[in-house]
């Protein structure tokens, strides 16, 4: 079975994760469409082609780079298509963009055709200019089958018409138990350690976390890993809140350093707050902190009560006292708080792994070739 995956997201190196263990699926042979270059939260990525990890990488010229949905190949698409020769494409990008526009064109230039897999991560019912919604009907009709990034978002594909028996749940990326690994004896901060990772914007609810911070009682400090346009007023307010002392702004961190920054915490809190453009689409640091052995804590908006369920605790949204009240346990029950690492930690391994994420998505693949026979019309040479 050949397939071609296509996403921007892997020009992140950390997320090629998913195709290294999907290329270890035996009789499966996995390539990958990426951006030669593409820009994220200010950071420019640049992707080489060739063989990494027994999955080959092409990569292609893109139309507005960093433009999640508005981006598309000038070069590569083609080509990569030629020379896989793929049973299935897998489109990871939103069916409504300008790569789903590409992808559901070309995959009828070819005989027999490619099986089209689409990827969402968005559940919200948005007002999208006409053009993007005839883009998006176009997809869904033309697709064999869709991934849901979470309950919400197949909810939402169903809405857009989308045949819900062809809809699977299951995240884009999972997490590397290595990297993100359990804290040894010794590693366990002195003191109750709370932190946050993420950007510092109003959508994430940081200053309600400073608020249940002011709270608590006894020895604590507050670890904020990551910067954006409120730090200012956030460092404004923990210092009216009397607590500034203990907040600790640790900035910006690379990917690859935030593993170390969780093990300084014993609870990792996501208190995101929903408004009409937007709501947690999943919240992957949860399960990061999961496998390292870090309490989730997470307000009800979107996905993440669906992430956590037993493997740490939920709160409603901009209920500061709720979220002060969950703290204060996690603060003064030490084996509530080492049970609810135990089931974080089995719940990692039983869903959110490299390895898992790639076997059922394989498995995904082989549903749909035991479908009907392809379409035979058209060829590319």
């Amino acid at each position: 079975m050949r397939v071609l995956v296509v996403s921007h997201a892997y020009a992140v190196p950390i997320n090629r994760q998913k195709l290294y263990a999907l290329a270890k699926e035996p009789g499966l042979e996995v390539s990958a469409l990426v951006p030669e270059r593409w820009f994220e939260r200010y950071r420019e990525f640049r992707t080489v082609a060739g063989v990494e990890n027994g999955c080959r990488i092409f990569t292609g010229k893109i139309a507005f780079p960093g433009r999640v949905t508005g981006h598309f190949y000038l070069t590569g698409f083609l080509r990569a298509l030629r020379e896989v020769r793929p049973d299935v494409i897998h489109l990871e990008e939103e069916p409504w963009g300008a790569t789903a526009l590409q992808a559901v064109c070309f995959q009828r230039l070819f005989r027999p055709r490619p099986r089209l897999v689409l990827f969402s991560w968005e559940f919200l019912d948005l007002n999208l200019p006409w053009y993007y919604e005839a883009v998006e009907r176009l997809s869904l009709r033309r697709a064999d089958f869709f991934i849901a990034g979470g309950e919400a978002v197949r909810r939402r594909l169903s809405r857009q018409g989308a045949d819900a028996e062809k809809v699977a749940l299951l995240p884009q990326f999972g997490v590397d138990t290595e990297i993100f690994r359990t804290v040894r004896p010794g590693e366990r901060p002195e003191c109750f350690t709370i932190g946050f990772v993420g950007r510092l914007v109003h959508e994430k609810g940081v200053d309600l976390l400073l608020r249940a911070c002011a709270a608590l009682g006894g020895e604590w400090r507050l670890l904020l890993v990551g910067d954006g346009p409120e730090q200012k007023s956030l460092e404004g307010l923990a210092a009216d809140l009397g607590i500034f002392d203990r907040v600790e702004f640790a900035g910006w961190v690379d990917h690859l350093d935030v593993p170390d920054f969780l093990r300084k915490m014993d609870v990792l809190v996501l208190p995101s707050r929903t408004t009409p453009q937007w709501a947690e689409q999943f919240g992957h640091v949860l399960i990061e902190a999961m496998s390292a052995g870090v309490v989730p804590v997470g307000s009800d908006s979107g996905e993440i009560p669906r992430v956590i369920e037993d493997g740490g605790m939920v709160f409603p949204e901009e209920n500061a006292p709720a979220l002060a009240a969950s703290l204060r346990r996690l603060q003064e029950d030490t084996g509530f708080r080492e049970a609810l690492i135990a089931k974080g930690i089995k719940r990692v391994a039983e869903c959110y792994s490299w390895e898992m994420i790639a076997r059922e998505t394989y498995a995904i693949y082989e549903r749909i070739l035991q479908g009907e026979s392809s379409e035979t019309e058209g060829t590319v040479s």
